[in-house]
């Protein structure tokens, strides 16, 4: 009797964290979904006007530094986010949905090369987290954080599955939580009915393509170039945050100056590589790109991300590999629509040390008949990025951070009369 009553509570457990779920996927989901609908209207905004917005940039930088410094706890970004999912830090705080929306939105009204997805992400998560510490239900918050996290990527992308399979993924990095399961499952599902019912829709593309043994090597190549494209990509942000952070340690000089050195070169590309990366997806469709854009995309959001500009990097990173898998089409024999399918899922499993999430997320965007290649180009992927990804983690052959070499300054500082733990190990 005890063994089944411990079933009975376990089970009761399970359901009643599944409807909190439901919960955080509702509400996280409205919110995500109004987010991304904002941008929706912002982006073709600046890009018509892009010759003069693209001179506010600096602005942008300022108002973002101005948010954190005044109002930020010292706690900033996915590192802040996966810290309190896995129990090395505080929940996230509910300010974070207003920064987030003020500080991205300025971003892409102003044509900085940034995403949405992190954003959308530290909404959910803020979300889910403050429900869950409402209920007053041990380890409610960190579950309904990951279940957050799910329910904002769900949102914003439409992709339930692969939105469920990435709040897994970048959290635990196979050290999986059984009772996050469920929940995240039913936040991820609520929010994609919820913003459904908002309006919003997922990008399809449609790819077909007959099974060879010979197209699975060649899959297996291309997924090994957009493995080594997205270690590029998370050494190219570590390397600029670096920079930005030792050229101009004050966060409003490093603001205005990066904010005017971006805009400069934006300028000169013509906005080319200015916000999501959208119009490069839509030009390797056309079979329209350049030998360099993948590269020069990857930099641009890397440096702009690094200079201070919060966003994120998912949808740049699907540019640059939608526009690298249709480069290497022709010279590794693969179809046009599967190489950017490829190209597409595999560049961002690179950069977010994932796997399970860049396979759905390719199936449910291209279609599952690809599924059987987008399982090894993401698998290649994933081994020749070496362990890297954009929220911090670095190849094992490079020295160990806290052994060798100092943490880098935080992008903002702490604010004034406020002591935080986390900031004063990294000055």
């Amino acid at each position: 009797m005890t063994a089944l009553r411990r079933a009975a509570a376990e089970a009761s457990a399970q359901l009643i964290m599944a409807l909190f779920g439901l919960a955080v996927g509702v509400v996280a989901g409205t919110a995500a979904a109004l987010f991304g609908m904002g941008l929706s209207r912002i982006a073709p905004f600046a890009e018509a006007r892009f010759s003069f917005n693209v001179w506010f940039m600096p602005l942008a930088g300022l108002l973002t530094a101005a948010l954190f410094r005044l109002f930020g706890d010292g706690r900033q970004g996915m590192g802040a986010v996966l810290a309190a999912a896995r129990g090395e830090g505080k929940c996230v705080g509910l300010r974070t949905v207003a920064f987030q929306f003020a500080g991205t939105w300025s971003a892409h009204l102003f044509c900085a090369s940034v995403g949405r997805e992190g954003a959308a992400v530290q909404i959910g998560a803020a979300i889910g987290g403050n429900i869950g510490r409402s209920t007053g239900i041990a380890g409610a918050d960190r579950t309904l954080l990951v279940a957050g996290m799910a329910a904002g990527f769900s949102a914003l992308f439409m992709t339930p599955l692969a939105a469920f399979f990435f709040a897994l993924e970048v959290t635990f990095c196979g050290k999986l939580r059984p009772r996050v399961l469920l929940p995240a499952f039913a936040a991820s599902a609520a929010a994609y009915f919820t913003a459904s019912c908002l309006g919003l829709a997922r990008a399809e593309i449609q790819t077909q393509a007959v099974f060879s043994v010979d197209l699975c090597g060649k899959a297996l190549l291309l997924g090994g170039a957009c493995g080594l494209a997205g270690l590029l990509f998370s050494l190219s942000r570590k390397f600029f945050r670096a920079f930005f952070s030792a050229a101009a340690p004050d966060p409003f000089v490093r603001a205005a100056a990066a904010g005017v050195l971006l805009a400069c070169l934006s300028f000169l590309a013509s906005g080319r590589y200015a916000g999501l990366g959208t119009g490069l997806i839509s030009a390797a469709e056309a079979g329209g790109v350049y030998p360099l854009d993948w590269l020069l995309k990857i930099l641009f959001t890397a440096a702009t991300l690094g200079a201070g500009f919060i966003g994120g990097e998912v949808t740049t990173m699907f540019a640059a590999g939608a526009v690298l898998g249709t480069l290497l089409a022709e010279p590794f024999g693969i179809p046009a629509d599967l190489a950017l399918c490829l190209g597409y899922a595999a560049v961002f499993g690179a950069s977010t040390r994932t796997l399970a999430a860049p396979v759905f997320l390719g199936g449910e965007v291209f279609g599952f008949g690809a599924f059987p290649w987008l399982v090894l180009a993401c698998a290649a992927a994933r081994v020749t990025s070496l362990g890297a990804d954009v929220y911090g983690n670095m190849p094992k052959f490079f020295p160990s951070r806290k052994k060798r070499l100092p943490l880098p300054k935080p992008l903002y500082g702490a604010p004034p009369k406020r002591k935080n733990r986390l900031f004063s190990l990294s000055r």
